[in-house]
């Protein structure tokens, strides 16, 4: 299923510039430092410098971006009748594959940031669709540091999101 949803931005022509991209979210990060005045917040600088590093490293090393559901977790996938599986509310966003497992990786997880469930999730995905097992834990580092922020800037709350770029970062140095 996951693998059929996936558009090349080639096919999707001139509709492609009405997604965003991931280089767009990514500029989310450059707010961090004028909201704290120059600080960067509950958010440590080394967390935020290598998160704005990996996605300047993943950006420009990028295969081929497609046009992905988005928001792929548990409660957006439906068994069904005409198809085993369907997945539901899209978002759309361009990027290449590896980025579209995240919020599945992120969803429903014990307390303490589930580590072992994160990484059986990644070794699973990343062998069943062929994903780079690289590139998915660092994009999901970004992304990490990236939603932390968002809820920060939408909550005015600590940094406790950032308990997932730890994960991460750990699984990214095994």
């Amino acid at each position: 299923m996951i693998k059929r949803m996936h558009t090349p931005v080639s096919r999707v022509g001139k509709l492609a510039s009405t997604f965003p991209t991931i280089a767009d979210w990514a500029v989310g990060l450059e707010k961090i430092r004028p909201h704290f005045q120059g600080a960067t917040g509950p958010i440590p600088e080394q967390m935020l410098e290598r998160a704005m590093q990996w996605y300047k490293k993943l950006l420009s090393t990028q295969k081929v971006p497609c046009l992905l559901h988005g928001d792929l977790h548990h409660e957006n996938i439906l068994r069904a009748e005409r198809e085993p599986w369907l997945a539901i509310d899209p978002k759309g966003l361009i990027r290449e594959t590896e980025y579209e497992v995240i919020p599945f990786l992120l969803n429903h997880l014990p307390e303490d940031g589930g580590g072992e469930v994160v990484k059986q999730r990644v070794d699973g995905l990343t062998k069943a669709l062929s994903l780079q097992k690289e590139r998915v834990l660092a994009w999901a580092y970004c992304h990490s540091v990236l939603s932390a922020w968002w809820f920060i800037e939408d909550f005015g709350t600590d940094g406790s999101r950032l308990v997932m770029a730890g994960v991460f970062e750990r699984l990214l140095n095994e």
